[in-house]
């Protein structure tokens, strides 16, 4: 049975990131910046930022989005997109992006 469905209404980005060394301090003063950006972008629903409990220097950025367009047509092409690439270039020297849906398996959309 395929576990792929119809068109989300909910999309989770999960992006693992990897600050540079001595970079950790810039990073976090940068975040709320980061942060105001994502939340003002189209489709953004929520940004929360996770510290790994096991690898220094390695986040979890969760963000949902209405759809998975928004964040990856609309957002890019926009202000806020091209505000947090330029910070996030800033700070990550790995950046790794998954898309979820958000409707979890065994439940109906």
């Amino acid at each position: 049975m395929p576990l792929h469905r119809k068109k989300s209404t909910l999309i989770i980005e999960h992006a693992t990131l990897t600050i540079r060394p001595d970079g950790h301090e810039a990073f976090l003063a940068a975040f709320p910046q980061v942060q105001a950006h994502l939340l003002a972008s189209q489709g953004c629903r929520s940004v929360d930022l996770y510290p790994s409990v096991d690898r220094e220097a390695v986040y979890l950025l969760r963000v949902t989005w209405d759809t998975l367009e928004d964040h990856t047509e609309v957002f890019p092409a926009s202000e806020h997109g091209r505000a947090v690439l330029a910070e996030l270039q800033n700070h990550a020297q790995a950046l790794d992006i998954i898309h979820f849906d958000g409707v979890p398996v065994g439940t109906s959309a």
